[in-house]
């Protein structure tokens, strides 16, 4: 139960943050990379990620797609086609890697200052 201390606090967002991630994964995953995969395959071309290890091709393309291409989001990508990925993506497509970039982020940023501050 929430109570106003530091570590309901932390827990809060923590689990906030831990169900968004899970939501705009399994989102991003079933809505935007199935189709955007579909939509390759009916023009002639492969998967633009070969390997899917533990499901985190849904991170490499909503990477590709989210970021602009640039240092951290590069185009010559070795584990998938970036430029290609891009072109069959559309604004809902950008807009939920976004959020599942986002939330990833500040998941792993609160997890990891949980760790460092020692918050139980």
């Amino acid at each position: 139960m929430f109570d106003n201390t530091i570590e309901g606090w932390y827990y809060t967002f923590f689990g906030l943050l831990l169900i968004i991630t899970f939501i705009s994964w399994l989102g991003f995953a079933r809505f935007s990379m199935a189709r955007i995969e579909r939509q390759m395959q009916k023009d002639g071309l492969s998967r633009p990620s070969s390997w899917d290890g533990v499901g985190l091709r849904a991170l490499w393309y909503a990477s590709a797609i989210a970021f602009p291409v640039g240092i951290f989001n590069r185009a010559e990508d070795p584990l998938i086609d970036v430029p290609t990925v891009r072109r069959y993506s559309t604004s809902s497509d950008r807009v939920l890697g976004w959020i599942l970039m986002v939330s990833g982020f500040l998941l792993v940023a609160i997890t990891l200052s949980g760790v460092f501050f020692d918050i139980d």
